[in-house]
């Protein structure tokens, strides 16, 4: 049986962005997860199911290495989590970046991608 499992409002101080400055000072960001899997039981068992944690974990390691742009950001993001969860089938990402540096007054910048198994190859 197709489901999701989701992760909304993970929040992260990075070192993201294609400034200098952006990449000393850091910024805040969220991170929201939907991620297509396969049930392949209801037992209740952490086993057959995406653990919320390993997905927290995973988008953490990922956020700790400062890269230029939040679509890279995104992918690297979905792919670690495809590579690593053999039942997801696919990741919607979305990475907000707060108050990003446009010039004037912006609460958020974000991406969303949607990464599936065809794109790891």
């Amino acid at each position: 049986m197709k489901g999701k499992v989701a992760l909304s409002g993970m929040a992260f101080y990075s070192y993201h962005g294609y400034y200098v400055e952006e990449n000393k000072l850091g910024n805040h960001y969220t991170v929201d997860l939907v991620v297509e899997t396969e049930f392949d039981q209801m037992d209740d068992n952490l086993e057959s199911t995406l653990n919320y944690e390993t997905l927290y974990k995973t988008t953490a390691e990922v956020m700790e290495k400062p890269l230029k742009l939040l679509e890279t950001l995104a992918f690297h993001i979905g792919k670690k989590i495809l590579k690593e969860n053999e039942s997801a089938i696919k990741v919607l990402v979305r990475v907000n970046k707060q108050q990003p540096p446009i010039g004037a007054l912006c609460e958020k910048a974000y991406v969303e991608l949607e990464v599936d198994m065809d794109m790891l190859s």
